[in-house]
C-alpha cells in the first residue's frame, strides 16, 4: 500500500451533533419516519444521501 495515500473522512455527525442536537435528532427521526413509510407501502429503497445545513 503506498504512503501518500489520504483518507478523508467526510463524515460530520459528531459535529452537528454537538453544534445543534435538536436539529440533529429531529433530522434523523424523520430519515427513520420516511424509510419506515417507504418499507410500509413497498416502495423503491434508495439509499438516504447526508444533508448539510
Amino acid at each position: 500500500m503506498a504512503d501518500d495515500i489520504v483518507v478523508q473522512d467526510s463524515d460530520d455527525r459528531s459535529e452537528r451533533m454537538i453544534r445543534d442536537p435538536k436539529r440533529y435528532f429531529a433530522e434523523a427521526r424523520q430519515r427513520a419516519e420516511r424509510e419506515v413509510r417507504r418499507e410500509v407501502e413497498g416502495g423503491p429503497h434508495r439509499s438516504e444521501h447526508v444533508e448539510h445545513g
